[in-house]
């Protein structure tokens, strides 16, 4: 699939869910542990496990950033959640390393084609992300179109000065070396 995504800061989250709730109805809550893996050296992620509805799904990504946000192709399957060890396995069989943990906690809304959260994202705060999918292969224009529908829903929502354009993993290593842990 091809992800078009983007997220914003959100200082007062309460006010947020109430006008998703307001536009879209009662969203249901979230909860997702990211497990990422990289190659020795390498600065980004290769791999991820996430767990999530009682079931993991592996994927690969190869990620795409501007200032509007991400334009990723991904890469995935699901698992039972009794294979999450042997993935673990597998790739540190494969040579990756741990790399880092990533926790988002919160609500989501489906609405056409866009996939909305409102999340607690580790210790960085709490982020709208709006996301949506497209097939493999479509056209780059189609991935415009997308990604200003998502920039006019974060707009209508207030938060167009909010947009973060640094990824999570950006964030995280940033967090640990201001903690004094080694990235």
């Amino acid at each position: 699939m091809r992800e078009i995504e983007s997220k914003a800061k959100v200082d007062r989250p309460d006010c947020i869910r109430a006008e998703l709730e307001r536009r879209f109805g009662q969203g249901s809550e979230v909860h997702k542990k990211d497990h990422y893996f990289h190659l020795p050296g390498e600065y980004l992620q290769s791999l991820r496990i996430r767990e999530y509805d009682g079931k993991i799904e592996i994927t690969t990504k190869h990620n795409s950033r501007d200032s509007n946000g991400e334009n990723n192709e991904e890469y995935e399957f699901l698992a039972a959640c009794g294979e999450y060890d042997k993935a673990v396995a597998f790739f540190h069989a494969l040579g990756h390393e741990d790399y880092f943990i990533k926790r988002k906690d919160g609500w989501q809304w489906y609405a056409d084609d866009m996939h909305i959260e409102l999340l607690s994202v580790n210790d960085l705060g709490c982020f709208a992300e709006v996301e949506i999918l497209l097939p493999f292969g479509c056209s780059d224009e189609k991935a415009d179109e997308s990604g200003r529908k998502i920039r006019a829903l974060l707009s209508s929502l207030g938060l167009e000065g909010c947009i973060e354009t640094r990824s999570y993993r950006d964030m995280i290593l940033e967090r640990r070396r201001e903690n004094g842990m080694e990235s």
